[in-house]
């Protein structure tokens, strides 16, 4: 049973190991087709496309009526889900060294499954001239965002009051902190005016004991930071996007961490 398992899984598979057909699936997959269309898609001979067309045929892949060729269903399920994995691999092997150094168990698995919503993302690493610039480059992602979404494992007292700014301008924060970084910012921040934020709902914040992501999201921004290996958080490097699908990404990030911290209780502030 798992033999035949892994064998339908491999024929599944089967156009990923043709650059050809991968790309007519792709071009069927942006809309109908006819010959001519796929001929200038594809640049190649009628007859090589027909025969490849013949084969999706008889695998349920494609339809055609009055010489236009269309996916089916079943084809357009598939031809996503071959989209999706390319996209994802070339995300894993373009950042392959920040995946390759970090532990990445705290993300979930339906988002390492969708990393191809990272593509436009951009590695930011601090140099020797300027040790500091991922730390900025987050601090001018909150001074510029009216949404904030974060994730703390780890504490900077920078943060404080910059969120407790963004605050007094109406916007909205939420933040998902552990015990101990909840503790070092409510040291330095107004309990009452905290207080007072969260009872408006304009502050949320959660708690969560072993969170291993450092991220931040805005309506225009996405930075992700991640532990080494050896345990500690890694201070020297994100990957940050402003694309709207990192954004996105991001979000989903945001929610699963938030459905297994929880809410925090005004009297923990006291």
């Amino acid at each position: 049973m798992v033999h035949n398992t892994w064998v339908d899984i491999l024929d599944y598979l089967s156009p990923l190991r043709s650059e050809l057909k991968l790309k007519i699936l792709l071009s069927l997959l942006s809309g109908e087709r006819k010959i001519a269309d796929l001929r200038s898609d594809v640049e190649t001979r009628d007859t090589t496309i027909l025969h490849v067309l013949e084969e999706f045929g008889e695998l349920c892949l494609t339809t055609k009526s009055q010489g236009v060729y269309r996916l089916s269903s079943l084809g357009l399920l598939e031809t996503n889900v071959f989209k999706e994995l390319i996209s994802t691999t070339e995300v894993i092997e373009k950042f392959k060294d920040f995946w390759l150094s970090h532990n990445v168990t705290d993300i979930p698995s339906y988002l390492l499954l969708n990393l191809g919503a990272l593509s436009n993302a951009s590695i930011v690493r601090t140099e020797a001239i300027d040790l500091n610039l991922v730390h900025e480059k987050i601090v001018n992602i909150l001074k510029s965002s009216k949404r904030i979404m974060g994730i703390s494992p780890v504490f900077h007292d920078d943060y404080v009051p910059v969120v407790e700014k963004s605050l007094k301008e109406g916007n909205s924060v939420t933040l998902i902190f552990t015990p101990k970084v909840l503790k070092k910012a409510s040291a330095l921040a107004e309990i009452g005016i905290i207080k007072k934020y969260v009872l408006e709902g304009k502050l949320k914040i959660f708690l969560n004991e072993d969170v291993k992501i450092a991220l931040t999201v805005a309506e225009n921004s996405f930075s992700l930071g991640l532990f080494n290996l050896n345990g500690e958080y890694d201070y020297g490097i994100d990957l940050m996007s402003t694309s709207k699908e990192a954004i996105e990404w991001g979000e989903h990030l945001f929610e699963d961490v938030a459905k297994r911290s929880r809410l925090m209780d005004l009297k923990s502030l006291i």
